[in-house]
């Protein structure tokens, strides 16, 4: 049963031309793609449903449940990237920037009635990218595995040092961004995956875009996830390894926009740390430096991301 939408009318009062519209990925999910869509407030202006190779009848039941609502976009097999991003470029096309762009999973693990706040820093200009977080939600991850609770928590560490944002919950794919951020976004250069919440988080701190966390409510039945964890880990860890040190020559090497006494405090403590964790293998006392300048370092560069945010003046 839908709740009333008037916290959500409420949300958007004052943001006269502001169109809200959900993109939907789906892919075989003919069992609950009309109950996802259904769950949809009546206020939000479209609902565009990727159907990405499904091989059932994902397409004809988000036909028939849409009517009026939306329309049905067909791709094959793009991966969850890029459908949400072929959905996203839709909108940005239908809509202008006058939008916020809303993804929910067509799976049924997103809950509706989180949606407003969740689109509220977008409205008031106050984030161009805004995830849910499932742990600050006073449920926290309920009915989450434990082996994705440990597989959130280590790519959540990688995904905020690789982007300079502090992140709670990478792997929450329920967000809500700007249409000048999708106006603004590289689309050439994108992760196709699984991996495309972390890939967003890490381009988006690199860019300097701002990025601000809301609680949703965990929901997990017996819904069967297309993820393969043996492959997707390792996969999405080396990537934001990679990236890590991207936006580190970038910022700290390289320097775009950073200041020398920064440059140099970054990079010696940065290449200081790993020296002496190599070193420690011969002298295990020296290794104690390591966690010490890591640290320091993150304080810097936490400081510097917010700077560049425009959070704080320089």
């Amino acid at each position: 049963m839908i709740r009333s939408n008037r916290g959500f009318k409420d949300r958007i009062a004052g943001h006269s031309g502001m169109r809200v519209v959900v993109v939907m990925p789906a892919r075989n999910e003919e069992k609950l793609i009309s109950k996802s869509i259904n769950s949809v407030p009546k206020s939000v202006d479209w609902i565009i449903v990727i159907n990405d190779g499904s091989t059932d009848r994902t397409e004809k039941m988000a036909v028939e449940t849409l009517k009026e609502r939306g329309e049905v976009i067909s791709t094959k097999g793009l991966g969850v990237g890029g459908a949400i991003q072929t959905g996203c470029e839709w909108a940005l096309q239908k809509f202008g920037t006058d939008c916020v762009v809303v993804i929910m999973a067509g799976d049924g693990q997103m809950d509706s009635q989180d949606l407003p706040n969740l689109i509220e820093p977008v409205l008031e200009k106050r984030a161009d990218h805004v995830k849910g977080n499932r742990w600050s939600h006073p449920d926290g991850p309920k009915g989450m595995p434990w082996i994705r609770r440990v597989g959130t928590w280590w790519l959540s560490r990688l995904t905020s040092l690789a982007s300079g944002v502090r992140i709670r919950d990478s792997q929450c794919g329920y967000t809500a961004t700007s249409g000048d951020m999708i106006a603004n976004w590289d689309w050439a250069k994108t992760w196709q995956g699984y991996g495309y919440p972390n890939w967003w988080l890490m381009e988006a701190g690199r860019r300097g875009f701002r990025i601000e966390e809301k609680p949703v409510k965990s929901i997990y039945a017996n819904e069967k996830s297309g993820i393969h964890l043996v492959t997707f880990f390792p996969s999405v860890s080396w990537m934001l390894w990679i990236g890590i040190w991207k936006r580190g020559a970038e910022w700290y090497i390289i320097g775009k926009g950073t200041k020398w006494p920064l440059k140099f405090a970054a990079c010696s403590l940065w290449f200081g740390g790993w020296f002496s964790l190599l070193y420690s293998l011969k002298l295990p006392a020296v290794g104690l430096v390591a966690p010490v300048a890591f640290v320091v370092l993150a304080m810097l560069d936490r400081k510097e991301s917010k700077r560049r945010r425009g959070d704080i003046i320089p």
